[in-house]
Parts: structure tokens; sequence; C-alpha cells
């Protein structure tokens, strides 16, 4: 009886243990949607059932991913945004305490989506005290001091469309951290992977330190060339770019990024390929295992939206 009970004593050290150890890491990364297709697809304008339905389907897979967000109780939330307030060479972290906007986009004429949410200045802080001095990198602040101003800095749908997944009680009490990509990425995606796979692992680093546990979204719309009629036109990129996107998120692979989507990124026109290189190496650089899976990955009009994640394994499987 005494060894049976000692047995299971010490099973329960080591699940708190190990446990411990997942409180001190990155609990998950997940790819979002910003597009207001995805946010409000009762809005979607078409006669096409094939593209309506596959709205939903992103929108359902992306509200999941809020709801395992919520679930897991991040103590902070580092959210990447392609459409932010951007530096044209640096990357931004926003440095005011509290941000507001609304997800004013296609399909969603109106401010349909807004959010409100604080913003976690002192791990701002610490990425910046140690990422400016080698790194493209640099704080923004919106109508006062840096890291004071109790001004909202402004949102849009870069942020807010996929903040708006995660269930507002959540955002009432989890601050975000917000990563604004250069608007060099336009034009340079391909040139920066290196630079970007270089910040990821400098960023998984500094916020390993932090003592939190944290998850990090990226904001990411994929090929805008699906279709001759749409805004950017049609290219034969816009397929293979999509599914090499997917290919990732389904086996965490990285030469499907770096490698694959990159040759056909130019063509293609993805505004989140910066922020999904930068989420591959964070991922990388931890020794986690991670569960990959790609929930959704459709074009239901002229771009591609994907909704992923990769959550750590022993905490999915012993929480969610």
């Amino acid at each position: 009886m005494v060894g049976y009970n000692m047995s299971a004593f010490v099973s329960v050290c080591i699940y708190a243990f190990c446990f411990a150890c997942i409180q001190a890491q990155m609990l998950g990364v997940f790819v979002l949607p910003h597009g207001g297709i995805a946010a409000y697809p009762n809005n979607f304008n078409t006669t096409n059932s094939t593209a309506k339905s596959e709205a939903y389907k992103l929108h359902n897979a992306a509200k999941y991913v809020g709801r395992t967000i919520t679930e897991l109780k991040p103590d902070f939330i580092f959210l990447s945004t392609p459409h932010g307030v951007s530096d044209s060479k640096d990357f931004l972290l926003y440095y005011n305490t509290v941000a507001s906007g609304n997800g004013q986009t296609d399909n969603c004429p109106q401010p349909c989506v807004n959010v409100s949410i604080g913003l976690d200045t002192n791990v701002t802080k610490n990425l910046l005290e140690q990422l400016e001095p080698k790194a493209n990198i640099s704080g923004a602040t919106a109508f006062g001091p840096p890291g004071e101003s109790t001004e909202p800095f402004p949102l849009r749908w870069g942020e807010v469309i996929p903040l708006s997944f995660i269930d507002k009680d959540t955002l009432n009490y989890t601050k975000v951290v917000i990563l604004s990509q250069p608007s060099r990425r336009y034009k340079e995606d391909v040139p920066m992977v290196p630079e970007l796979m270089k910040l990821g692992e400098s960023i998984f680093d500094i916020l390993e330190t932090t003592g939190k546990t944290y998850v990090v979204v990226i904001s990411c719309d994929l090929a805008h060339t699906h279709d001759k009629n749409g805004p950017y036109g049609f290219s034969t990129a816009a397929a293979p770019f999509d599914e090499a996107c997917g290919n990732w998120a389904k086996t965490l692979d990285g030469t499907y990024l770096n490698i694959k989507a990159a040759a056909y990124v130019d063509k293609a026109l993805s505004c989140g390929y910066t922020g999904l290189v930068m989420a591959n190496a964070m991922l990388e650089r931890s020794a986690n295992k991670w569960t990959p899976s790609l929930l959704a990955n459709y074009h239901p009009s002229y771009y591609g939206m994907m909704v992923a994640s990769f959550v750590d394994a022993r905490y999915k499987d012993s929480t969610i």
C-alpha cells in the first residue's frame, strides 16, 4: 500500500513538473484570416453555393481556434499583422497601453467587427530593449509617451478580424502584444526570409524569459490572384502557393514555406507570407512537440484564406 501511494505521488509530481514547464512556454501558434468573408460569411454577396460553404467553413474553423485560445488561458497573445500601422523599413511594436478599432472590409461595409484590447507594455518594452540594438524593429506610440499613453492605438482589419474570433471575455483579461510587418514586405518578401527567420528565433527566445504563458496569432490571407475579375487579376501561382502553405500547416516542414511557397509568392501576392515564415522559425526554435492541424484552406473569393493550429502536444493531450 505504501509502495502504491509512493508511486502515485511520484506520478503526480512528474505531471506537475511537466505542467509547470508548459506554463513557462509558448502554448500554441495559430493562423487566422483577416478577410471580411471569414468574419461574417452571412454578408458574403455570392450566388455560388460552394463559395458560400467555404466561407462558413473558414469562419467555423476560426471560431474553433478562438475557443482553443480561450481554453489554453495564455497570459498574453502575440499577434503579427501585415495590415497595421507600418514603417517602410522597421517592424513596429505597438506601444500604447490600450488599442481599439473596427474591421471594416469586404462584405462587411459597416464597422461590423469591433475590438478593444489592453496591450502588454511590459513584454513590449522587454522586446524593444533587446531587439532594437540588433534588428530592424522599433516601438510605435500614438498620442502620448511610449508605454504610457492611455489613448487607444488605432486598429483595423489586420488586427481586429483575427482577434474577433476570440471570445471578448478572454480579450478582457488577456493582454496583447502586436507586431506590424514593414511595408517593404510588398516588394521584398522573399529577400526578407533570412531576416524573418532570425527575428522569429529572437522573439521566441525573449518571450520564453517573460515568465508568462502566451500564444502566437498570425494574421494572414494567402494568394490574392485566384480570380481574373478580382482587383489583382489571375495568376497560375495562386493555387500552388496556397497548396504549399497548406502543406506546411499539415506537416511543419519549413521547406514548403521557405522554398516552395517562396517560388510563387511574388506572383501570388500574399499579405500573410512574412508572418508565416516568422511563425515557422518560432516553432522550429522550440524544443516542444507540436501538433500541426490545417483546419481550412479555401478561396471563396479572389483571395485565399487559411486557418491552422499548432498546439503543444503535451498541453493539448492533458487539457483540451
